[in-house]
């Protein structure tokens, strides 16, 4: 019975420490997307209200910054402004909390834990698959066609 317990104990783990990593992510991508938005609104106020001119050193570092910002903010949007990203937490939370109840009632721990590690890897994946495929997936899903990795 103690290996069922270490491998309970490890899955629990596991699905807690995810779940504290989506969060902190989540954080990253909220405050990521805060200053892109407001780098993109302050740069051009900056130049059109005139404290500096684009043909000084600091317009320019001004112009190339927001050309940046801009492109990373295009390129990382479904990321960083993503609820599909914060559904995921809650999703982590919701599965790790039916996990616990079940192994505190359950006659057979081993299969709740099969049935749970199955569910967490299919969980995991496919979060994988939506980060190197995001935008591709939410293209398909909202033209109501399968997504590429059929989820």
């Amino acid at each position: 019975m103690g290996d069922v317990e270490v491998l309970v104990r490890e899955l629990d783990e596991r699905m807690l420490r995810d779940c504290t990593r989506l969060t902190k992510w989540g954080w990253v991508h909220r405050a990521t997307g805060v200053v892109y938005t407001v780098v993109l609104i302050l740069v051009p106020a900056v130049l059109a209200v005139g404290f500096t001119s684009s043909e000084t050193a600091i317009g320019k570092a001004l112009l190339l910054v927001a050309a940046v910002v801009g492109g990373l903010n295009v390129t990382f949007k479904p990321y960083v402004h993503s609820q599909k990203r914060r559904a995921d937490v809650n999703t982590m939370r919701r599965l790790r909390d039916q996990f616990r109840a079940e192994v505190a009632r359950a006659d057979d721990v081993v299969a709740v834990y099969d049935r749970y590690s199955a569910q967490y890897a299919a969980v995991f994946e496919a979060r994988g698959r939506d980060l190197v495929d995001g935008k591709l997936s939410a293209e398909a899903d909202a033209a109501g066609k399968a997504p590429a990795g059929g989820r």
